[in-house]
């Protein structure tokens, strides 16, 4: 159920909203009108990103929403983690992944610094907010007032403008990168979407062995199962894109759309000595972004000057590099943060 925060308006000497209030949900209690509402927002904003829907959520995920004259226009789904531990539910620190999402710069840093506010009452001792905001596109006034203090320099993505026909796509890339794509075509390894249970599972025993091969951390299997279900039920919002070598899969990827822009989020390949698969599919992942309309593919994590690794790899496709802004934190209980930073070391 539905349950409504009351503002802070009286904080503020004018106020950009006044008297509207959060309504906070989960995801047991998000009915099919607040998921399809709140899905038609995040695809209408540009700072839109695929771990803020509510189908990514987790069940212990919590999500936050402003209205103005009926509308959302403010959201984010985010979790309050205890930092002790499971069984400790205080001291506890409220996080917002790739939230709140909301275009309007004013709209978004006073409603987060109301949400803030909800946090402690909700005895938080701070908050941390990670935007999908490219610091490139932000005016000259910071979007974090009244207390918030960076953690980081930035991440950084790599996006490729997907607007260009295809053949024109393709001619931009690097040109080892191009030839990688067409000798895996001249081996006939054929790439498709997944349509059920079977191609879920195929990827996730990929998914396992590359985890081995490389040693990079792993989400969990039951977490990408439940992506892959929700992206075979609406195959607009994204795909598992698998390769075969015949009856063998051997690659594949993940993407999810949210609006115009579509997203690499999890790959695997076994590794091949006569061919790239990984190119190949990343080359079907961007005609897939192609085809749904998207302006945009982002590669995910980049750091610039890599010679080596996924970056280099990303970078073979000629994406422009985008700097996001950091992560952010206010402290919303300065009396107990001291004894906060402590608990990393203590635990």
């Amino acid at each position: 159920m539905i349950r409504r925060a009351t503002t802070l308006s009286q904080k503020r000497a004018a106020p950009r909203i006044a008297l509207m209030a959060f309504e906070f949900f989960t995801p047991n209690g998000l009915s099919a009108s607040n998921l399809a509402e709140v899905t038609a927002f995040l695809d209408s904003q540009n700072t839109g990103h695929p771990f803020q829907f509510p189908q990514w959520a987790a069940p212990q995920t919590r999500f936050a929403a402003r209205r103005e004259s009926g509308r959302i226009v403010w959201f984010s789904s985010f979790g309050v983690q205890p930092l002790l531990g499971s069984r400790l539910n205080w001291p506890r620190a409220a996080r917002l992944n790739r939230g709140p999402v909301c275009d309007d710069e004013g709209l978004f840093s006073d409603s987060l610094n109301e949400f803030a506010e909800q946090m402690r009452r909700e005895k938080a001792v701070y908050v941390d907010a990670a935007p999908e905001r490219p610091l490139a596109a932000l005016p000259d006034r910071s979007l974090f007032d009244h207390g918030w203090s960076a953690l980081d320099e930035g991440r950084f993505s790599m996006r490729l403008d997907v607007t260009k026909a295809a053949e024109e796509i393709l001619a931009r890339f690097r040109p080892t990168t191009r030839y990688k794509v067409r000798k895996a075509e001249r081996a006939e390894v054929q790439v498709r979407a997944a349509v059920g249970e079977e191609d879920a599972e195929e990827f996730l025993q990929l998914y396992a062995r590359t985890v081995i091969s490389k040693g990079f951390p792993a989400d969990r299997p039951d977490h990408l199962r439940g992506i892959i279900r929700w992206l075979i039920a609406g195959p607009a919002r994204g795909a598992l894109l698998l390769a075969w070598l015949g009856s063998a899969a051997v690659g594949g990827a993940v993407i999810v759309r949210s609006g115009r822009r579509c997203w690499y989020v999890w790959g695997a390949n076994d590794r091949r000595e006569d061919f790239s698969v990984g190119h190949l599919v990343q080359w079907h992942a961007i005609l897939w972004a192609k085809a749904q309309g998207c302006t945009e593919y982002d590669f995910g994590g980049y750091t610039p000057g890599a010679i080596s690794g996924p970056a280099f790899f990303k970078e073979g496709f000629s994406g422009e590099p985008v700097h996001f802004v950091p992560i952010h934190r206010k402290v919303v209980r300065p009396a107990l943060y001291p004894i906060c930073r402590m608990i990393p070391v203590a635990r």
